[in-house]
């Protein structure tokens, strides 16, 4: 008879996570991984593969729970400049979380993308791009409906968004203080204003 996990999958991959998170994709050793998610190294390869493999999953449970939770802070107000505030702001309140290791683990994993397989360095290299797509769609969707300039370039701004939120990651990460990085929020706020 076959065995059934005694675990719950999404806890185990949220405790991987935050292991990837610190110490980045090579620092992280199966011994981490194993005193981390609970289980044995044969119940990690039955479960989820290799290292490599576990990463992908990771990778998937960040941008589901982290980045999700970001977007739906900025779709949860009808103001783009109020959206936007938002989904920065909340990428600094990620950062200054004690509970989580700092940074963004996207960001931070595509600054050691040379330890990285091609397919990992593409998916993460899509998942920015795409994060830069749906600030591009949300804002020609705001300045369709006269919220912001005709003028604007949406896919610059997008890109500028993107840029600041990856950038204030790492400005994070060198002791940069919250209210330095607030001003930073502030200053690409009022872009849209142009």
């Amino acid at each position: 008879m076959a065995r059934t996990k005694q675990f719950d999958e999404r806890q185990v991959l949220v405790s991987a996570m935050l292991v990837f998170w610190e110490k980045g994709y090579e620092g992280t050793s199966i011994q981490d991984l194993e005193a981390a998610m609970g289980l044995n190294r044969t119940s990690i390869y039955n479960a989820f593969g290799n290292k490599r493999e576990i990463f992908g999953r990771v990778m998937g449970c960040y941008k589901e729970s982290v980045m999700s939770a970001l977007i739906t802070a900025m779709d949860s107000t009808p103001d783009i400049r109020e959206g936007i505030r938002r989904l920065l702001n909340g990428a600094l309140d990620i950062h200054f979380d004690t509970d989580n290791p700092g940074g963004c683990l996207m960001v931070l994993s595509v600054l050691e993308s040379s330890q990285h397989d091609t397919r990992t360095q593409d998916s993460m290299a899509q998942a920015i791009h795409d994060l830069k797509d749906l600030l591009q769609a949300r804002l020609t969707k705001a300045k369709r409906a006269g919220e912001l300039s005709k003028g604007l370039d949406t896919g610059s701004t997008a890109n500028t968004i993107a840029t600041t939120m990856a950038g204030m990651m790492v400005m994070g990460k060198a002791n940069f203080t919250r209210a330095a990085l607030k001003k930073t929020v502030n200053q690409v706020v009022s872009l849209l204003d142009k």
